[in-house]
């Protein structure tokens, strides 16, 4: 009888101890799957197709704001030659589909989600390449406001930079520079990314994609 009743008390702590999902990030995850955001973002937001960024572990505050920049069409961006429509397009198209309550709750779910494991890039870049980017992100001061390595941003309206796509973050920067993207914070980053070239750019972008959230 006494090994039932431990047997019994072990299994409540348990249950306690299990971590308890909020009513919207149950509502988020419903959103996620059944709106379409899974088709480019992927399984939790965090195995996304072609050059779209991963969102899983995002800082809410930041997807909320991308998420009404997009849906008011503030949030503009470079074309896909793929497909001849912006970047964001296949967003815009579809955010008639969400309501407030419903990015609300997408949000909370992404932040919820671990974060994508860095991509595995071909050819693998060699170690003086990552430092080069390292020390190009330190120069230019990328860490006032994503942190170190990007991974510890200064404000929830900032994203966390570390473990992107190499190529979405090479888009998302080259549009801030060049003031194709000019919606939220990003006016913030002008003066300090316009100092940046192509080759910089793409150097940064390599590293912080090779970082992983996971390992903090």
């Amino acid at each position: 009888m006494r090994s039932v009743l431990t047997a019994l008390i072990l299994g409540s702590a348990f249950l306690s101890a299990a971590p308890a999902f909020s009513d919207a990030v149950k509502d988020g995850h419903r959103v996620f799957m059944t709106k379409s955001c899974m088709a480019c973002h992927g399984r939790n937001g965090a195995k996304p197709i072609a050059t779209y960024p991963a969102l899983a572990g995002q800082n809410a505050k930041y997807l909320l704001t991308q998420l009404k920049a997009i849906k008011s069409g503030d949030r503009t961006g470079t074309v896909d030659p793929e497909t001849g429509h912006t970047y964001v397009q296949g967003m815009a198209d579809i955010m008639h589909l969400l309501s407030d309550d419903d990015m609300k709750n997408v949000v909370a779910y992404l932040a919820e989600q671990d974060p994508a494991k860095p991509e595995i890039l071909d050819p693998a870049p060699t170690e003086d390449e990552l430092a080069a980017g390292a020390k190009l992100y330190k120069k230019l001061g990328c860490r006032s406001c994503h942190g170190k390595e990007g991974s510890k941003p200064s404000n929830k309206a900032y994203p966390f930079v570390a473990g992107l796509d190499r190529d979405y973050l090479v888009r998302a920067m080259t549009e801030i520079r060049d003031k194709v993207r000019t919606s939220g914070k990003s006016k913030m980053m002008f003066g300090t990314i316009k100092r940046a070239d192509d080759d910089q750019i793409a150097a940064i972008a390599t590293w912080l994609s090779q970082i992983d959230r996971n390992a903090e």
